[in-house]
């Protein structure tokens, strides 16, 4: 007997998962950026909203600022260390009280933060995946609450960072500059313009750099009374703070060791303060040197993969190595510096998820949940353990102070592994830039040699219907 109008029942159960993975598959990333929506709110949005009003490392800019509106320099602070820029740029908070302009720094370091994502985001080439990896790097990384929680510059330079990463030539130099003049360490990124040859970028970033920190500098000298300079510049020549991750610190904590169950030194716990901090001049050229090691390095790793010459796709995913590299290298390197990671990750992410490259993603998360959250969780841990900050248990301390810069190295790594991916015998990764298509299926170069003679099909139906039949 046969039934007419019903498909055979193996075709129905085959349509059937076909129409439950369809849904979960628009229903998940859903409830992915969900979940991180409301993992970032709570720790970033309503936690920090309670101490807005209490000192914080805003208090010096907003101090800096009120010393440029009333004349005065404002290294006269010796608290301030930052370049002249930074108070001119900040100058327009000093005419409003100072929770108001906590206040507004605050909404106004949200924006940043959710700008720099939409840079990515854009770059990455708008899909759920993109969207699913930049909401849990955003949502999870942790260092951001830090940033929130203190008022500082880190999410400006890391906007900055995110256009470095992803625009063209002449706005990435414009970037790439800007964030120099903020902070030292981005200029290391300028290295990618030398290895590319690329010497419009190169000029724009130096150019950059030089008129937004020269003209600031010489209005301070020229027009303003007091310090011209800061206090003391040795202050960035190192130290061996537990709350500075890098290895020029790690270094400086080795050489200042813990003794059990003794007191923490005063270095350690207070050398993120100028007036606590007294190292030798032994100590700071050995992390200067250090730090310049290390770089040396990794720039002469970075020479090696890609043969001396950056090719165009292999720029970003150089300057986001250095990034990292410079990160690792750096004399100071406070905890909430690593916020300036999420963009460089979260590119990483989705790159090797597009590519299928399931143990680079791995490494990638690896690597970042070291970089920030897990020193951050164990390091608390230890010190409500212990009630304060004592040498209970050396291993732990070096251990978990340790590990973030090693992290570091290990996303640079995975940064090199992409400019190798990218390199002249291989298509596997392409440019992340906004001009290009940066998750578009992969296509063969006959594919490649149709898609640059797109009417080659057209014109040769034509000439057969134009030929006359026999």
């Amino acid at each position: 007997m046969h039934t007419y109008g019903r498909r055979p029942r193996t075709q129905r159960v085959e349509l059937s998962g076909n129409w439950v993975k369809r849904h979960l598959e628009g229903i998940a990333p859903i409830a992915i950026v969900a979940a991180c929506a409301f993992f970032y709110i709570k720790p970033n949005v309503l936690d920090p909203i309670s101490g807005l009003g209490a000192p914080s490392d805003f208090a010096v800019y907003y101090q800096a600022a009120k010393d440029i509106l009333s004349g005065t320099s404002p290294y006269e602070n010796s608290a301030y260390f930052y370049p002249p820029s930074v108070a001119f740029l900040m100058a327009p908070f000093g005419l409003i009280p100072y929770v108001t302009a906590r206040w507004i720094w605050f909404l106004l370091s949200h924006v940043l933060f959710l700008s720099s994502g939409w840079l990515v985001w854009r770059a990455a080439g708008r899909g759920l995946i993109a969207l699913c990896c930049i909401a849990c790097v955003w949502a999870l990384g942790g260092a951001a609450k830090e940033v929130f929680d203190v008022g500082q510059l880190s999410f400006l330079l890391m906007l900055a960072l995110a256009a470095a990463f992803t625009q063209g030539t002449r706005l990435r130099g414009v970037a790439v500059g800007f964030g120099w003049a903020l902070k030292y360490f981005p200029g290391v990124l300028a290295m990618a313009f030398v290895l590319q040859r690329n010497w419009r970028g190169l000029r724009t970033a130096i150019g950059v750099v030089v008129l937004a920190t020269g003209i600031p500098w010489l209005l301070i000298a020229c027009a303003f009374a007091g310090p011209k300079a800061p206090g003391s510049a040795r202050y960035w020549m190192g130290t061996p703070s537990l709350f500075s991750w890098s290895i020029p610190s790690v270094v400086l904590r080795v050489l200042d060791p813990l003794r059990t169950s003794g007191p923490l030194p005063s270095e350690w716990e207070f050398g993120n303060v100028a007036a606590s901090l007294h190292l030798t001049a032994r100590l700071q050229f050995l992390s200067a040197g250090t730090a310049l090691f290390v770089l040396a390095a990794g720039t002469i790793a970075l020479t090696l993969v890609c043969r001396g010459r950056l090719r165009r796709a292999q720029a970003s995913w150089a300057m986001l190595g250095l990034l990292s590299l410079s990160l690792a290298a750096a004399p100071v390197c406070w905890s909430h510096y690593q916020v300036l990671q999420y963009p460089g990750v979260a590119l990483m992410l989705v790159s090797a998820i597009r590519v299928r490259a399931w143990r680079i993603a791995v490494a990638v998360a690896v690597c970042f949940a070291f970089a920030y959250r897990l020193p951050e969780l164990a390091l608390c841990a230890y010190h409500d353990k212990y009630a304060g900050w004592s040498a209970a248990s050396p291993a732990t301390l070096y251990f978990w102070s340790s590990v973030a810069p090693l992290a570091g190295v290990g996303l640079f790594g995975l940064a090199l592994w992409n400019v190798k991916q990218s390199g002249p015998k291989s298509d596997r990764i392409p440019d992340i830039s906004l001009t290009s298509a940066f998750l578009e299926p992969r296509v063969n170069s006959g594919e490649r040699k149709a898609a640059r003679r797109p009417d080659m099909g057209v014109r040769s139906s034509r000439q057969s219907l134009a030929r006359p039949k026999r």
